[in-house]
């Protein structure tokens, strides 16, 4: 039976209905997936993220506290389970009641934390039980561990341990692969194409400036391009900025989207910046929401929030939609598959939507994208999205370096699964082309504008 079937909105016994809180449910809980061990007490709770061979303590906090990192909590009949929605994401999560703390809290207690061998080996157990991607990857991680670990074993130092995490990752190329150290930071993600076009530029310029700097004046210099030419200088602003709109013509909106976080201007609160999206989309609809077209652009979208890209979806959706469905690593399979539905908002954008996106739309941003593929008058264009839709699991190794995973899996309403190919546009462009830049013209709004003059028969 699905846990989440089984479950009810716990009551207290007086006749007050109350919603359960996490005040009651003291005990030990086990996620299903995600890995983690919950111990609740009268005055607090402890977090430990845990392998098949360890359970290290990661954080303590006041109840208080997760009831804030956990809403809609559902607790089963008998006492033995709950659920609850991560108030960062769209997933519910599953505990079941344990009897005690597992064994390897104790255990992994007694292993130094700076120990390359240990570190080395929850770093592995932790990819080969989390991570969801290694069949389409082609990588074999029971391989891996047997050729790395005798570098670990040869020169047992932080800096080997380090090197060989590395190298161990660097197949994978998942840009929501990510590890954190005292000696360094690495990113696991392919490089895009737009980084080696601009790199050749940079070289047949005889240009010795760094490829970071230049495709942030490459970048501003498109921004500038719409706004001054496209949009004839009558930008609004909303959201910490991090939303722009405006007419392209009497026929056509403009939305830029940049970011799914921080439109409230407040670090890692999400439900507050779904307030913001609130406002200032209800701004956005009052000042181009009766044009008949309407370009989100979103090109420059790095991701953030999946509530925050559905709530930008509410607004854009004409009726109640399967978004897509996720499941996540569990055992030597996933949990089972939940259901992610669009509901629009009270009001909402009526017209055609023309979505740019390119190789830099990610994360969050494709799940905006992947919440839009329903609607009967959408039309994708620019190129593929990056392919990096699963949410980033957060673990720490015993030495606290720290890294995030992708142990997830989502598919489209259709079934159809994007990870690492990215969702694929209608109309295929290429996103800051130099004929484009050379000539002064965004040839994806140039294509939305033709599109619209046919449409309307000028």
């Amino acid at each position: 039976m699905n846990l989440e079937t089984a479950m009810k909105p716990a009551q207290r016994r007086d006749s007050s209905l109350s919603s359960p809180d996490f005040a009651s449910l003291q005990g030990v809980w086990r996620s299903q997936g995600y890995g983690t061990v919950l111990l609740i007490e009268e005055d607090g709770y402890t977090l430990f993220e845990e392998t098949s061979i360890s359970c290290l303590k990661i954080h303590e906090g006041s109840i208080e506290e997760l009831d804030h990192y956990y809403e809609d909590l559902v607790v089963s009949l008998g006492g033995q389970a709950f659920s609850a929605h991560r108030v960062t994401g769209v997933a519910r999560i599953s505990f079941r009641r344990l009897k005690g703390l597992p064994a390897s809290v104790t255990e992994s207690r007694r292993h130094n934390a700076k120990d390359p061998q240990f570190n080395f080996d929850v770093f592995w157990r932790t990819f080969h039980e989390q991570y969801a991607l290694f069949e389409l990857k082609g990588v074999a991680w029971d391989r891996a561990h047997h050729d790395y670990l005798p570098q670990i074993n040869a020169n047992p130092s932080q800096e080997t341990l380090f090197a060989v995490m590395v190298a161990m990752l660097r197949p994978l190329k998942d840009g929501h692969i990510r590890l954190h150290s005292a000696l360094g930071h690495y990113r696991a993600g392919a490089e895009p194409a737009l980084f080696r076009r601009l790199t050749r530029e940079l070289e047949e310029a005889n240009d010795d400036r760094e490829l970071t700097s230049y495709l942030g004046e490459v970048n501003e210099s498109a921004r500038d391009l719409i706004h001054e030419d496209y949009l004839s200088g009558a930008v609004s602003r909303g959201g910490n900025r991090l939303v722009e709109w405006g007419r392209l013509n009497d026929h056509i909106g403009y939305l830029n989207i940049r970011a799914m976080a921080g439109q409230s201007g407040k670090s890692g609160k999400p439900a507050a910046d779904l307030n913001a999206v609130d406002n200032v989309m209800k701004r956005v609809l009052a000042d181009v929401g009766e044009l008949p077209n309407l370009v989100i652009d979103l090109r420059n979208n790095g991701g953030g929030f999946d509530g925050v890209a559905l709530r930008f979806a509410a607004y854009l959706m004409d009726r109640k939609r399967l978004a897509f469905t996720k499941s996540a690593r569990h055992g030597n399979g996933f949990t089972g598959k939940q259901s992610v539905y669009v509901t629009p908002a009270d009001e909402t954008y009526q017209g055609n939507l023309f979505v740019l996106t390119s190789e830099l739309t990610a994360s969050a941003a494709e799940i905006f994208v992947l919440s839009l593929l329903q609607h009967p008058r959408l039309t994708l264009i620019g190129e593929p999205t990056q392919g990096i839709l699963s949410d980033t699991l957060e673990r720490h190794l015993p030495n606290a370096w720290h890294l995030t995973l992708s142990n997830e899996i989502y598919r489209a309403y259709d079934g159809e699964f994007y990870e690492d190919v990215g969702i694929p546009p209608h109309i295929r462009l290429k996103y800051l082309g130099r004929k484009g830049r050379e000539e002064g013209k965004d040839p994806m709004l140039e294509r939305v504008m033709g599109l619209c003059s046919r449409l309307s028969g000028s």
